[in-house]
């Protein structure tokens, strides 16, 4: 059971005031919906978590700081630094900072990272602080700006802080002398989420691409791991009416040379001697398996999934099905999203609404902190009707192009 808490940005990209989102439940949820929450130390939290706003308005920025912090945490090479941006709202002589909480492993944590600034870009780490939490009680594992960590001799530290590079996080630098295996959790944790993502530091990956099928490719072509993704997928396929069978994989092999991957063949049950290739499947079913594949790698590995436009190409009705899956396998997702229907099958505390104000500044609001909102309503009604915001605001139509 390993999930986010919370999370905290400020100055980065389109957030330019200091924005703070828990995912704690509701109490009706609490009350009513506790399938859909993770519980931990009394406290309950959501497993899904969803963003809703209108082209621009910051949804993508959230998740990118997540992702941003997670390639942060995994650098082990100076020259893959994440550079990040502030845009052209930010405050220019403020540094941009992310702050998350998170349970791994039974254990509950707060990271917080704040960056050295080059004018738009953010280049370098000026400050990390770790901290573990117990009982509501916060201990400093590590802070880079004081110079001090846990349970590692001053000499150690003394040694690592005065030849640590100001692009290299303390999870890479003390990782190999901490007994515990804290950081090497939290490490492998933040892997998983970025390493699952479609959102880098430039753009989101709506399709899926070449290496997408071979790493399919790679998990069904190990038996031990196609023993249980195969008749994952055909169930699931078969569950929705998709009339896959098999699925196989197209390697080459030279004496001397590793095996290469090549592709896939998918067959089907209409004709199940001639195989389609990935490529020439429907984009929605090459995607719905990557979909697949990164739940069931995120079960596998105790991850969890942070995905932009999550069902962009996906049939509505499919997401409240991949939804439940998620919730059913205890897997933490959090995405941004236009498809209002989904609404629907939504509650009140999974819906975050953005918007952005008249200095064109990104805010959240959160649904739970409506206080006209019970948590039995239809929310894509009060949606449609204007009545909790996050709506793109359209005053004068134009259709006429000349």
């Amino acid at each position: 059971m390993n999930f986010i808490t919370k999370i905290k940005i400020k100055n980065f990209f389109s957030v330019k005031d200091e924005i703070s989102i828990d995912f704690k439940a509701s109490a009706y949820n609490i009350e009513h919906n506790t399938d859909r929450l993770f519980e931990f130390n009394g406290e309950y939290y959501n497993k899904i978590i969803s963003f809703y706003g209108a082209n621009a308005s910051g949804k993508t920025t959230i998740l990118k700081a997540i992702i941003t912090l997670a390639k942060v945490i995994k650098n082990e090479q100076t020259d893959n630094f994440p550079v990040s941006f502030k845009n052209k709202f930010a405050n220019l002589d403020v540094n941009s900072e992310i702050e998350i909480g998170f349970v791994v492993n039974g254990k509950e944590y707060l990271y917080a990272l704040t960056f050295e600034s080059q004018k738009f870009n953010n280049v370098a780490i000026q400050n990390e602080q770790l901290s573990v939490i117990i009982n509501e009680n916060k201990t400093i594992f590590f802070d880079r700006e004081n110079k001090t960590i846990l349970n590692i001799d001053k000499k150690i530290q003394n040694v690592i802080f005065e030849k640590l590079s100001e692009k290299k996080s303390l999870f890479q630098e003390f990782e190999k002398f901490d007994e515990s295996d804290i950081l090497p959790a939290i490490t492998s944790f933040f892997s998983t989420i970025e390493r699952y993502s479609n959102i880098s530091v430039y753009k989101t990956q709506l399709n899926t691409n070449l290496a997408d099928e071979k790493f399919i490719g790679i998990y069904l072509d190990k038996k031990v791991l196609r023993e249980g993704v195969e008749p994952f997928f055909l169930r699931f396929f078969n569950s929705i009416n998709l009339d896959i069978e098999k699925v196989e994989v197209k390697v080459k092999e030279e004496d001397g040379k590793e095996k290469e991957i090549l592709g896939l063949e998918i067959y089907h049950k209409i004709d199940s001697k001639e195989p389609l290739e990935f490529d020439l499947e429907s984009d929605g079913t090459q995607m719905l398996m990557k979909i697949l594949l990164d739940i069931y790698s995120a079960k596998l590995r105790g991850g969890i999934l942070v995905i932009d436009e999550f069902d962009s190409i996906l049939h509505p009705v499919l997401v409240p099905i991949l939804n439940k899956l998620l919730i059913d396998n205890d897997i933490q997702i959090i995405y941004s999203t236009h498809n209002i229907y989904n609404m629907q099958f939504l509650q009140n505390d999974e819906i975050f609404l953005i918007e952005k104000d008249a200095n064109h500044k990104t805010i959240v609001k959160p649904i739970k902190d409506n206080s006209d909102i019970k948590g039995y309503e239809n929310l894509l009604t009060h949606y449609e009707n204007g009545l909790i915001g996050g709506i793109p605001k359209i005053e004068d139509i134009v259709t006429k192009i000349f």
